[in-house]
């Protein structure tokens, strides 16, 4: 009787065990079911039997299992490189992103929050937001609605070897990678054909993201050999037939920025060349919408700037007519005829928008001023520019030493647009205008001030304490001095602080290049510096009030997806941000310094500190010294 009951407790146990299987997830495929059922019950009888429950594996599993476990070893291998890339070189890391949070590697402890699951959902809304805004940016996510729009869209875009006009092609290549062409008008330049240039131009560091995320782009980028400074742009009839058929879509961005240029030059590129490309567009079949970017600038004889046309101070024609008079006599009316505008760039494009008001009636077109045009905020690359003008060379000389005082008021707003969303703003227009242009619509063309001064002003004085902040621990190996910049805005001041910190110790560093036989440098180089700044002294020593509810409007009209592609909100810019990198772009895509001259360069500008500090020390002992002997004398006098 014992013997039955301890055999009875041991099969009801064993049955306890078993039924525990059903919960398995062997019990819920039906293959191996079966096979479980009966390896069940023959442990219930107490049978031995062999049964192989998950089958012997096909070809197609064990090629399937080895495909995991590469998968698994080059995911491996791939956290080992992410870990090894964000542990990058402090130098590097410091000075491109200076704001990055210090990383901790240690797994013993991670700081949580007491609401925890609050948390984390916010840090999960947060990485999901960032991985879509990463899809949508590197084309991996739906089209946009301006994305759509430029979709098999032939562009014809003047200016394209300018500033500007690499943006609008980098970002047209990398963001809207279904354009079917890409036709940009450049000319011959030092003996290089206009082929060539685009060529070179296309290879520049500032289209590696754009090469990588859109490889076959660079072959819808193709030359137009042609002159805005020609008539007919000087295209050849052959090209001009193409592109009368096949542009749909035409950007005016070529102008010569250069704020000192004879007036018949100018008038020649900002004016007349602006009206052959309202020539053009007028013989083009398929146009859809035409861009010109003039100035915020256009217009600076009124002190509240608003998005509408002004009285030229003269006529198209009667430029036209004046510009062919000889250049002497043209240079001595000049100041009479440029009236209450700064300088010939801002004149010749007041009257180039005239051009586009009466020659562009009827056409899908609008017009964009953006102000002063600086490096990029964030596309392609943080800080990249390539131009020295406006603040830019400011900035390059207070950094490198050479410059040391400057004519402006602190208080005064510094309009500047980064370039990459003046380029954002660019394209949006052009699909703004064709989303709402009528055929034969006779309404006023829209304008679009593309400032900073109406929603996220910035004084003069901010932005050189900014630079100067983010600046100062990154110098470059061509400073010449140590930082020291003493705005003023009281002119006779800039002239004393000019002869003392500018031409007097650029006269002695001279005579001592030519006692010992060196070239003498620095009264020409200062010569060059001052005249760059004496063309901003305009613009850092007054402000304008700017509308521009029809960019907000704009903005307010796309779609989510196309404010993350195409983002151009300067309310929404952080000017913190901007100058984070701002200096360290001019350093290494200007100056052409590399980073990895950063230790060299802090050891040198150590040095220029302690001599700066040193003869600080000499001019101030022998200034007290002058006092002390010209109060002794006077007093000598006086008893």
């Amino acid at each position: 009787m014992v013997s039955f009951m301890v055999h009875f407790e041991r099969r009801e146990r064993k049955f306890l065990r078993m039924s525990h299987f059903n919960e398995s997830p062997l019990m819920s495929t039906p293959v191996t079911r079966d096979r479980m059922e009966k390896w069940v019950e023959a442990q219930l009888k107490g049978e031995k039997v062999e049964i192989d429950v998950y089958g012997k594996p096909t070809d197609q599993m064990i090629k399937e299992l080895e495909n995991v476990r590469n998968l698994s070893k080059e995911l491996q291998d791939n956290l080992h490189e992410l870990e090894n890339s964000v542990r990058i070189a402090e130098v590097e890391n410091q000075a491109m992103n200076p704001t990055a949070p210090i990383l901790d590697y240690s797994e013993d402890h991670e700081f949580v929050p007491d609401h925890q699951d609050t948390y984390y959902a916010e840090e999960d809304k947060m990485d999901a937001k960032e991985e879509e805004k990463q899809k949508l940016t590197k084309g991996k996510g739906p089209k946009t609605e301006i994305q759509r729009f430029f979709k098999d869209q032939c562009v014809f875009l003047t200016g394209g070897t300018g500033f500007l006009g690499k943006v609008l092609i980098e970002k047209l290549l990398r963001a809207c990678g279904d354009v079917n062409t890409i036709y940009v008008l450049a000319r011959g330049k030092k003996g290089k054909d206009p082929r060539v240039r685009l060529h070179e131009m296309l290879d520049e560091f500032l289209f590696h993201r754009a090469h990588e995320e859109n490889p076959k782009g660079i072959h819808k980028v193709v030359t137009i050999q042609g002159d805005m400074e020609l008539p007919g742009l000087g295209i050849s009839e052959e090209d001009r037939k193409m592109l009368t058929s096949k542009v749909t879509i035409i950007i005016n961005a070529a102008a010569t920025v250069k704020f000192d240029e004879k007036l018949s030059v100018s008038t020649a590129i900002n004016v007349k060349g602006t009206k052959e490309v309202l020539r053009l567009a007028k013989e083009c079949r398929n146009l859809k919408a035409i861009t010109h970017v003039s100035t915020a600038f256009s217009n600076t004889h009124v002190p509240h700037i608003e998005e509408k046309f002004y009285e030229p101070p003269m006529s198209v024609e009667a430029l036209e007519a004046i510009s062919e008079v000889d250049e002497k006599l043209l240079e001595s009316i000049l100041p009479t005829l440029l009236g209450k505008r700064p300088n010939t760039y801002c004149f010749t494009k007041a009257i180039a928008e005239e051009a586009v008001r009466k020659y562009g009636e009827g056409l899908p077109i609008s017009i964009v001023r953006p102000s002063i045009v600086v490096s990029s905020y964030e596309e392609p690359v943080r800080g990249w520019t390539d131009s020295v003008y406006g603040p830019t060379g400011l900035v390059v000389g207070i950094g490198t030493g050479v410059l040391r005082t400057m004519y402006m008021d602190q208080d005064k707003v510094a309009d500047m647009v980064p370039v990459d969303l003046c380029v954002n703003a660019i394209l949006a227009s052009a699909w703004f205008t064709a989303k709402n242009y009528k055929e034969n619509q006779t309404s006023d063309i829209p304008i679009y001030n593309f400032v900073s001064g109406a929603q996220n002003p910035l004084t003069w004085g901010d932005f050189i304490e900014r630079n100067r902040k983010y600046g100062i621990d990154k110098p470059t190996t061509k400073a010449v001095w140590y930082y020291g910049l003493n705005p003023t805005n009281n002119y006779y001041m800039f002239v004393f602080y000019n002869f003392f910190l500018h031409y007097l110790p650029a006269l002695f560093v001279d005579m001592y290049c030519a006692v010992t036989g060196k070239r003498r440098a620095m009264l020409k180089l200062y010569h060059k510096v001052m005249k760059l700044a004496n063309i901003l002294f305009y613009f850092s020593t007054q402000d304008w009030k700017f509308s521009d509810m029809n960019v907000q409007n704009m903005w307010k009209s796309l779609t989510p997806e196309d404010r993350v592609v195409f983002p151009f909100s300067i309310g929404e810019m952080s000017w913190e941000y901007m100058c984070e990198t701002f200096l360290v772009g001019l350093r290494v895509y200007l100056i052409k310094d590399d980073l990895s001259t950063l230790p060299e360069a802090r050891k040198k500008w150590n040095k220029l500190y302690y001599l700066h500090q040193a003869l600080k020390a000499v001019t101030l002992f022998i200034v007290l010294n002058l006092v002390y002997f010209v109060f002794k004398a006077v007093f000598a006098l006086m008893n």
